[in-house]
């Protein structure tokens, strides 16, 4: 189905004229308006007051202009108040009649305006051309309803608790895994009781207060009585009873829909996001840029709204469990309700206090390769998606999509006792599918990538590793040593065994692994197609991961699989594979179609509901008796749920009592890299400091000597005059900088912290901290082990020039390696001392990539015969990086991870350590 689009461009920022509120979109302004009375009062005075002609408005194909200035209501500082006009004609009446302005196209001078990651900072939006998401009335939603009802009461937002620290102490209580026995206990202590002074004085009363609190919707129990065909010592036939546990989904969706926490995060229309007007490069990110809801919005009435459902189902296994005790979930029952939902539709209040009629449709089902084919009806040596047959599931040849419709028709035929040949040439199996009564779900289509099983664990680990080991001169032990000399980096694991006696991999193994596995292969494989074809895999699985595509990266995605299927052939030349008619092999061909259909793979990942199954499902049922476990599981899990849904509550009704500082904060994400979150909220448009640095260095008193002998500063002295001399310029040396000698005291400090610009495909909403460190090692000492010492390599400007940080370009990039980091003696100056200094040995320019590897390659740089050396300001240093040694055939027997920078001369400049790397040294290099 297609469609005309009008484009507008996406701003950094809007704000209301009347209250100054900032939000991200347009769409934020009108929702903002609609639930503030004294906003939506001015608007409509506004538009009352403006009368507006049809020449007003110049049309230019798919771009409305307006000449006129705007409305004082809407206006941005990106645009500098070219917003569009609110035209009373193109307004829609709210349930008292108030018009919500409905915000015509805009346009922008065109300027330059590409972020680092080589996408537009501010991307041309193509919006449905049909009414969507239609406003019927306005609504107090669950957070306004509350603290409305707290002030009528003359209670704080905190009760039922007294105050902000009994609510902490309560919500610690909740979620620290106490058991209930471990909580009396606490709560009674004479401690406790005397001098805390609480409200609730031991588990009951405590409990009470939490069962008090605002909950979500409610736990249904279907029971049933199952009996079998076997009977038993009185011939009669045994019976087992079984219990189901759930929630009404259409209850569930509005929750969240309607959840105030959200509000800035839901959207009720598809969008269409591309690089510019033209519309040649389309960008792909999240579920409403793909084209599943474009396509379904035109299916449904005009002014529908659509709320993507994403299923994910496992069989858990509970591993305390006695016997054999496991958790199964029960599709058909618990979605029966979205049926009839799905289809008329369902009048929701949502986040934004607007009323809607919302569609719930299944759009994506998570879930691994053998629930795939259980969902589908498929035997696991089959496609879950497509009709390909077993034996052909090896070659890089899109098939023909299943069709529901016809799947089905099978399925009855052969249930009927038709046989039909489409039933084993699909390799279908007899269900009873509950998705076939779902409205507007194509099965086959909602089944989306699994990162962790089809590409971590499956092409990866279980196969690539494998096989290109054997393919490896020395096979397993070679790789082994290699592995265990390996350089550190702080954001990387160090397999100080290898790779052969990890005795269980998790998601964090294969990933640690696949950073280096492309530069661990090199060297000592005969045929170079061997590690062509590695080196696909691990592009593939880059690109992959990408957290917002265009069409350029998605090219190259498909080139990616389209290269190993070109050299996958050595593999059964070096006699380890006979076929690669593997599903999970196979299942990457599917990758390019789903992200164009639902978006990007970071919303779809099997990690989030393994996760879940852990803290939802495990966790539940350890806090219980081991008796009637399930039911205690659903208390257990609404008094969790609880306790979040009101700390949410509470940042919402006491934002400046949140215990927030707004300042930068740490959380590791799923890969292991440390991103930086604002602590006051999201902080897209906020940048971080150009570096951290401890207040106060953490060595002091290191003299000349101890900089030459224990950080190996060579001529430590002739490199800082030399520095000196440069950035004084034409000022004259203080006095202290110019009598400079071996017994001279330097301040150190042990690390730095950088951050890497934001990359729409990694890091869109974060910046990444990038540690940078020059410690020296440190002897053993009583109860305390040896600690090697760590000398990081970094990406840094030789030169400093006109380069801005967040360029993707790496000219004027050099490879360094950083050996100390110094603070100047305030006796130098202030324009000395204004920044650290770190003291760095070079290697070549980023001049010449690798054929095999992709990778730039660099020696270490030499003047007159000896190591190239410098001092320069830390602003210098752009971002960490890792050096993989050029191996030759067989790894030195000599090189460890300790002293392999020092004695190889040669390395690769490794593009596979971040995501962020990747995009930056690999995928900007090749565009």
């Amino acid at each position: 189905m297609s469609h005309s689009v009008n484009f507008r461009r996406s701003v950094a920022q809007y704000s209301c004229g009347c209250c100054g509120t900032k939000v991200d979109t347009l769409q934020g302004v009108r929702s903002h308006i609609s639930q503030s009375p004294k906003c939506r009062d001015a608007l409509n005075h506004l538009n009352n007051s403006i009368v507006h002609s049809d020449s007003d408005i110049t049309h230019h194909e798919d771009t409305t202009i307006s000449p006129s200035p705007p409305s004082p209501l809407l206006h941005t500082e990106a645009l500098e108040g070219k917003l569009p006009r609110i035209d009373v004609k193109q307004a829609q009446p709210d349930i008292a009649g108030v018009p919500l302005a409905r915000p015509r196209q805009v346009t922008v001078e065109e300027v330059e305006d590409i972020e680092a990651g080589g996408l537009p900072k501010h991307p041309w939006v193509g919006e449905f051309p049909a009414e969507v998401a239609r406003v019927y009335g306005h609504g107090e939603t669950a957070f306004e309803h509350l603290s409305k009802t707290k002030r009528q009461k003359g209670e704080t937002s905190f009760a039922p608790f007294a105050d902000r620290d009994e609510w902490d102490l309560a919500s610690w209580l909740v979620k620290s895994g106490l058991s209930q026995k471990a909580m009396e206990e606490y709560l009674t202590l004479p401690i406790t009781r005397n001098r805390t002074c609480l409200s609730y004085r031991n588990k009951y009363t405590f409990l009470n207060k939490v069962d008090d609190l605002p909950r979500g919707p409610d736990w249904i129990c279907d029971e049933w009585e199952l009996i079998g065909d076997v009977a038993d010592e009185d011939g009669e036939m045994k019976t087992e009873e079984l219990e189901l546990w759930r929630r009404n989904p259409v209850e569930c969706i509005r929750e969240l829909l309607g959840n105030p926490v959200f509000r800035d995060a839901v959207r009720y229309a598809p969008e269409k996001l591309f690089c510019d007007t033209a519309g040649d490069t389309r960008i792909y990110d999240e579920t409403w840029t793909g084209d599943w809801w474009w396509d379904l919005q035109g299916v449904l009435p005009p002014g529908a709204t659509i709320a993507p459902v994403i299923l994910s189902s496992d069989k858990t296994q509970l591993s305390h469990f006695s016997g054999d005790k496991q958790a199964w979930p029960c599709m058909r029952a618990i979605l029966a309700p979205l049926v009839e939902a799905g289809k008329d539709g369902v009048e929701m209040l949502c986040a934004d206090g607007a009323i809607r009629r919302v569609h719930p449709i299944l759009a994506a089902y998570i879930a691994d390769h053998p629930e795939q084919c259980l969902v589908s009806g498929c035997q696991e040596n089959f496609c879950p998606k497509c009709t390909a047959h077993s034996s052909e599931l090896g070659d890089p040849v899109h098939s023909v999509m299943k069709d529901q419709a016809s799947v089905w028709e099978i399925m009855q035929e052969q249930a009927e006792g038709d046989s039909p040949t489409e039933f084993k040439a699909l390799g279908l199996r007899l269900i009873d599918p509950f998705w076939r009564e779902l409205p507007h779900c194509d099965i086959f289509s909602c089944f989306t990538p699994d990162l962790l099983h089809q590409l971590h664990k499956g092409v990866f680990k279980d196969h690539t590793v494998s096989w290109a080991t054997a393919c490896l001169d020395g096979g397993v032990d070679e790789l082994d040593r290699r592995f265990k000399a390996m350089p550190s980096h702080p954001g990387l694991r160090h397999f100080k065994r290898g790779i052969s006696l990890v005795s269980q991999w998790t998601g964090t193994e294969y990933k640690h692994m696949e950073k280096v596995f492309v530069g661990a292969m090199t060297g000592g494989i005969s045929d170079p197609e061997v590690l062509l074809a590695v080196r696909a895999v691990l592009d593939f699985i880059y690109y992959a991961h990408f957290e917002a595509h265009s069409d350029d990266s998605l090219a190259c995605l498909d080139a990616a699989w389209t290269a190993f299927h070109t050299h996958k052939h050595v593999f059964i030349q070096e006699g380890v594979r006979e076929h690669f008619n593997i599903p999970k092999i196979h299942s990457a061909l599917h990758y390019l179609l789903s992200i164009r259909k639902l978006g990007t793979t970071d919303g779809y990942n099997t990690e989030h509901s393994e996760r879940f199954h852990i803290d939802y499902a495990k966790r539940g049922y350890t806090a219980s008796n081991k008796r009637a476990f399930i039911k205690q599981m659903t208390v257990w899990l609404d008094r969790q749920e609880a306790i979040d849904r009101f700390q949410a509550y509470l940042d919402w009704a006491e934002p400046l009592l949140s215990g927030s500082d707004n300042g930068w904060e740490d959380e590791e994400d799923e890969d292991g890299d440390i991103i930086m979150g604002h602590s006051g909220g999201d902080n897209r448009g906020e940048k971080p400091p150009p570096y951290m640095v401890a207040k106060t260095p953490g060595l002091s008193g290191i003299t000349v000597q101890q900089l030459e002998k224990d950080f190996g500063c060579t001529n430590f002295i002739a490199r800082l005059e030399d520095y000196l001399r440069t950035a004084s310029r034409s000022r004259p040396l203080p006095t202290a900088a110019q009598f400079i000698h071996t017994s001279s005291r330097f301040s150190l400090y042990k690390r730095i912290h950088v951050f890497l610009p934001r990359l729409r495909q990694v890091a869109a909403r974060s910046v990444i901290k990038d540690t940078i460190r020059a410690t020296p090692m440190q002897p053993a000492r009583p109860l305390h082990r040896a600690v090697p010492a760590h000398f990081d390599t970094v990406l840094a400007q030789d030169h400093p020039g006109d380069r801005h940080p967040e360029d993707h370009a790496v000219d004027g990039l050099c490879v360094a390696r950083v050996r100390a980091i110094i603070r100047l003696p305030d006796a130098y100056g202030e324009h000395l001392t204004k920044h650290p200094v770190a003291y760095v040995e070079w290697f070549t320019p980023l001049r010449q990539r690798d054929p095999s590897t992709g990778m730039f390659k660099v020696n270490v740089s030499t003047r007159n015969h000896r190591r190239r050396t410098s001092i320069i300001p830390i602003t210098q240093i752009v971002r960490s990086c890792h050096l993989i040694p050029m191996w030759g055939k067989h790894v030195d027997t000599t090189w460890t991870s300790r002293n392999v920078l020092d004695k190889c001369k040669k390395f690769y400049v490794n593009s596979y350590l971040r995501h962020h790397d990747f995009v930056f040294l690999r995928y900007l290099q090749e565009k």
